[in-house]
């Protein structure tokens, strides 16, 4: 298929979102009708709540196509500070190919006049930012077009002032679609205190027209994010947010708009959960900001519009419908590898279109020439799907000699994956990821060159997880281990005559890294690099060897190393 922008658009696209753009921190609405509506209609709710029977009236009034400017009608609206519905009387003041616009009668010739409603219908249908197209033929060449419920080929734009809540951030809502007007008749919403939803029965958007300022592109970004949502509705119905708002952001990419409200949210919070959308009242923000460059990454890498076109299409949900649409596309990568990628790519900048700069979880500015001996012990949480950022800095006439990074995550320790970016000499090296053991520890010696690295671990499964809001515990650390000494030594099991424990003290308590074993019989390779179990928190190590009797005892050595290094050796057995 070909890509709807050229490579004109996309060059303005780039120059657009490079640029730093003034923008409003607004959130969708449309989350808030995600969860699944629920027909209200039981002969026992009929006779108590007569009001909400199934066969009441959809709307207080049927649109008909062509309707002349002039046409009043009164809208079921949603009251997000009460939870429950309202009517809104509004005039149709402008007449687009593709859409009609009603304006709620407070706010015609104050927040709306005929202008607005001209730029307005302009974008809509004629173009964008991104080239002489509207957001609708923009948006349906790539997605595909949206529902027709009341079947007059148009999108209603309703501009209201949406009655909100603010979140914790004070954000408002700028915009939203409502899955209820696509069916007929009365229904519960759970989020709405399970309380009646009238349909409209209409293909609409709700737009706001306080704060959000209807004469300016801001305006238009919303309308494109709201008709993603519209669109994907149809395909399906049954997407989880993060992706459906990932797409919505991505649609008003694709019309040359810039989020750069939701990308700065993600580049100062970078460690929330791709998946996890948060509860109302939440700050949603970073999400949408994450979201999207999930989106635009894919974008980049994995097929441009042909692909994400395949996803908002694909019966499919959350990463399971990714990943199928992925592999249909002839993709052949796992998420547990995308999202590994994604998240390095995310420090990196590594994109064409977005300059990204993200706040670190954690900064640590290390002076090796003070106190060596006390290691750097960190302890923090990781949500599901999240990447953190952990920086090592030294100063400019120290470096990493002798500096070991560890790190040791809560188990299932297969969730884990841990990568390393680091500078030698404000040079990027190539990134490595750091190999875990089963338990979930793992460790890397820096080179003795290096002037800054970055500990990126992430929490990540290739299965759905039966609770989307999983939170997990890891502890990493910066030691120079060559102040670190061992007292090691050989116990012979009093009861099994071929049984040894290996015993290795440190000198100080080592977290999220820990000594192994190998064993050597007559200088040959027996067993090499034998995890050590830590025993009084890190305080001791063991390991237990069972012999084969066909062995001879005296025929084996041992050695201990930590992080490459030898700490200990001796014979199984002293002559």
């Amino acid at each position: 298929m070909k890509t709807v922008l050229s490579r004109v658009s996309l060059f303005f696209v780039l120059l657009l979102l490079m640029c730093p753009q003034p923008s409003v921190a607004f959130r969708c609405g449309t989350p808030a009708f995600k969860t699944p509506l629920q027909t209200a209609a039981t002969g026992a709710e009929r006779r108590a709540r007569p009001l909400q029977r199934e066969d009441a009236p959809s709307a207080p009034g049927q649109v008909q196509p062509a309707l002349p400017v002039g046409t009043e009608r009164t809208f079921f609206a949603p009251d997000f500070r009460s939870m429950q519905q309202y009517t809104v009387s509004a005039v149709l003041r402008g007449v687009g190919r593709f859409c009609y616009v009603y304006v709620e009668a407070a706010a015609w010739e104050g927040r709306v006049t005929p202008r607005t409603v001209e730029t307005l219908i302009h974008a809509f249908d004629e173009a964008t930012p991104a080239g002489p197209r509207g957001i609708y033929p923009t948006l349906t060449a790539v997605f595909g077009v949206p529902p027709d419920v009341d079947e007059n080929g148009r999108v209603i734009l309703l501009l209201l002032n949406i009655r909100d809540a603010a979140d914790v951030s004070g954000h408002y809502t700028a915009g939203f679609f409502n899955s209820a007007d696509q069916g007929r008749g009365v229904r519960r919403h759970p989020g709405f205190r399970g309380l009646a939803i009238r349909s409209n029965v209409a293909d609409m958007l709700y737009i706001d027209t306080l704060p959000l300022n209807l004469n300016s592109e801001e305006a238009q970004n919303v309308i494109a994010h709201e008709l993603q949502h519209l669109i994907h509705w149809r395909h399906d119905s049954r997407e989880a947010i993060w992706v459906d708002e990932g797409c919505a952001d991505y649609a008003a990419f694709l019309c040359g708009y810039a989020s750069r409200a939701h990308i700065a949210a993600f580049e100062k919070h970078s460690s929330v959960s791709l998946t996890a959308w948060p509860a109302a009242g939440g700050t949603s923000l970073p999400h949408y900001g994450a979201a999207f460059l999930w989106m635009l990454y894919l974008h980049e890498r994995y097929g441009g519009t042909g692909t994400l076109r395949h996803i908002v299409q694909h019966a499919g949900t959350s990463m399971n419908g990714i990943a199928a649409a992925l592999q249909e596309q002839g993709y052949d990568v796992t998420m547990t590898e995308l999202f590994a990628d994604w998240k390095i790519a995310n420090y990196l900048s590594d994109y064409a279109h977005v300059n990204l700069t993200l706040s670190p979880t954690r900064v640590h500015r290390i002076r090796t020439g003070v106190s060596p001996e006390q290691p750097l012990v960190m302890s923090h949480t990781l949500p599901d799907f999240a990447a953190a950022y952990l920086v090592f800095e030294w100063e400019a006439s120290q470096t990493a000699a002798g500096v070991t990074l560890s790190f040791s995550g809560e188990t299932p320790a297969q969730d884990w994956r841990l990568h390393l970016i680091d500078y030698q000499h404000d040079v990027l090296s190539p990134v490595q990821e750091v190999s875990l053991s089963a338990s979930g520890v793992g460790s890397l010696a820096l080179s003795p060159t290096v002037t800054k690295a970055v500990l990126v671990p992430s929490l990540q499964s290739e299965t759905p997880r039966l609770q989307p809001h999983i939170v997990r515990t890891y502890d990493y650390g910066a030691t120079r281990f060559a102040a670190v000494t061992f007292v090691s030594s050989v116990l012979p099991n009093p009861v099994l005559p071929r049984y040894w424990d290996i015993v290795a003290i440190p000198s100080e308590p080592l977290v999220g890294l820990a000594p192994t074993v190998t064993l050597m019989q007559d200088a040959r390779l027996y067993r090499d690099a034998q995890p050590m179990q830590p025993l009084q928190d890190g305080g001791m190590y063991r390991y237990t060897l069972a012999l084969e009797p066909a062995i001879a005892p005296h025929t084996i050595t041992w050695r201990v190393f930590l992080a490459g290094r030898s700490v200990g050796e001796g014979p199984l057995i002293s002559d």
